[in-house]
């Protein structure tokens, strides 16, 4: 189908559009959507550039990880932050577990304090306990006197009987009061000798682990060297169970040995370089003077000039 144009007789002239035409102009090109997709496959590849681009600045601004110097031992260390982030860590935790440990090594020591303060006020009241019986015991005893003798019952059997019955009741309270006593001070005995063997298993547990190589041995040695200064369990008493007591023999003991070793490097006497000490005739002063009379000498000869020298 044709529009007709202006031609002549109703012919269409050169140049004139067909609805065809139109038509086919209406549809989408075949090269348009090749265009469009090289604009599309541009802009994501730009994208994807860009992408690229900021990971890779993103490596180098990690790669580039910022350094600090800190001073160690007197020395400048240079570490990186992630480093110094992990040291800083580390010393946090020890030193949080150091406070821990520090806060439960306090506490200890003040139960074992309390638990000590506590026994010494067990032992006053047991040992006032005992004194108290004791001095009831040699009242009883003294009350208790002789049994009445066994011609007072033919003589006087009612009077006898009960000097008889008198004398048995105290008899038994005397040896109450004895087996009350003997009681206490066994009793005393057991409490103090349990806390003697506590006390020397926590104070072997305890050198063991501050004191390097400790044994019996050591122990032997260290009993022997205190020996020497006249301390033994007889003398010292439960100090031999005190850690204190070790520690003190073996810094004792290592602070001679280190004298002994001091002794035996012998000084190499130094040459005592004597200084003649100025006399009248050569002090600094004496000679200036001197020089300057004999230069006057010297310049104006006379013999006032030489009585000057010479004086």
């Amino acid at each position: 189908m044709h529009v007709v144009g202006d031609g002549p007789e109703g012919q269409p002239t050169e140049g004139v559009v067909t609805l065809d035409d139109i038509a086919d102009a209406m549809e989408p090109s075949e090269a348009a959507p090749e265009e469009s997709e090289e604009e599309e496959d541009s802009g994501e590849s730009e994208e994807v550039e860009a992408e690229e681009e900021e990971a890779a600045e993103t490596e180098e601004e990690e790669g580039e990880e910022p350094t600090f110097t800190i001073k160690h031992d007197g020395k400048e260390v240079t570490l990186k932050q992630s480093e110094l982030v992990e040291m800083a860590q580390k010393g946090f935790d020890y030193s949080t577990k150091t406070m821990a440990l520090a806060k439960e090594r306090d506490e200890a020591q003040a139960h074992r304090a309390r638990a000590d303060e506590l026994r010494t006020q067990n032992e006053q009241y047991s040992e006032q306990q005992i004194d108290r019986l004791t001095a009831i015991a040699h009242f009883a005893q003294a009350q208790v006197g002789e049994p009445p003798n066994i011609a007072l019952a033919q003589q006087d059997a009612a009077r006898y009987l009960a000097e008889k019955h008198l004398y048995d009741q105290r008899q038994g309270q005397l040896q109450q009061a004895l087996q009350a006593v003997e009681h206490l001070k066994s009793e005393s005995q057991r409490q103090r000798q349990a806390w003697i063997d506590s006390t020397a298993n926590e104070t072997e547990e305890a050198l063991r682990n501050t004191l390097p190589g400790w044994n019996e041995t050591m122990l032997e040695e260290y009993a022997k060297y205190l020996g020497g200064y006249g301390l033994n369990p007889r003398t010292a008493d439960v100090a031999f169970v005190q850690k204190g007591l070790w520690e003190l023999a073996h810094k004792a003991k290592q602070f001679d040995a280190i004298q002994a070793k001091k002794a035996e490097i012998k000084p190499t006497p130094k040459a005592v370089t004597k200084v003649a000490k100025p006399s009248a005739q050569n002090q600094p002063g004496k000679v200036a003077e001197r020089m300057k009379r004999e230069a006057a000498f010297n310049k104006n000869p006379s013999l006032d000039s030489l009585a000057e020298f010479l004086r």
